[in-house]
């Protein structure tokens, strides 16, 4: 199997996955399980993600990258409201969605065990979206501290939205509520940072 074709069935078994972890949770969804759903010998599987956590591991890490490749391409360059507007509307966007909160739900099964996946999920998102936002935001503001700053950005985006969707009370947010929780968390950082 050429290079290309391998990665293009690997990101099919990933998605795949992604539906049986959506559909039957964490402990339901077992490499069984995703290697029906994905048509794949148990042994592909194996090979190429390991465990069960190796293979969630892996989604977790095409989910993170996600947020990267949803911004528009003039992003580094956006005036400050403008930036901060499109960074919150696909933020806001991906941690609601279906592929995050499945993730989430199986890191937070995982967590009574060795927090493997919880570990992978801050080490491939947080820490990798977070200085990303700090080090555009100090391109635009005057700050002591950006990395705080991006936190606390990221903060005022989620709000209540992603705990909401994590406890399943919430159906993922519109576009009309996605566009006025960004707009409040503008406007509130706008308040606290500018000088």
């Amino acid at each position: 199997m050429k290079d290309t074709e391998q990665e293009d069935r690997r990101r099919e078994i990933l998605s795949h996955g992604l539906s049986v972890l959506i559909e039957k949770g964490w402990r339901g969804a077992s490499m069984i399980a995703i290697a029906r759903k994905a048509s794949a010998s148990k042994e592909t599987l194996y090979n190429w993600f390991g465990d069960k956590a190796g293979f969630f591991g892996a989604l977790i890490r095409a989910n993170a990258t996600a947020l990267d490749k949803a911004l528009p391409e003039d992003f580094a360059s956006m005036p400050l409201e403008e930036g901060l507007h499109a960074f919150g509307r696909e933020l806001l966007t991906l941690v609601c969605g279906d592929a995050s909160v499945a993730i989430n739900r199986a890191a937070i099964a995982d967590a009574g065990g060795d927090a493997t996946l919880g570990k992978t999920l801050i080490g491939e998102g947080k820490a990798k979206s977070l200085p990303k936002l700090a080090a555009w935001l100090s391109r635009h503001m005057e700050l002591d501290n950006p990395t705080e700053a991006a936190e606390r950005f990221v903060v005022l985006v989620k709000g209540e939205a992603q705990l909401e969707r994590l406890l399943g009370v919430a159906n993922p947010p519109s576009e009309k509520e996605i566009t006025a929780q960004v707009d409040r968390a503008v406007r509130d950082f706008l308040m606290l940072y500018q000088r």
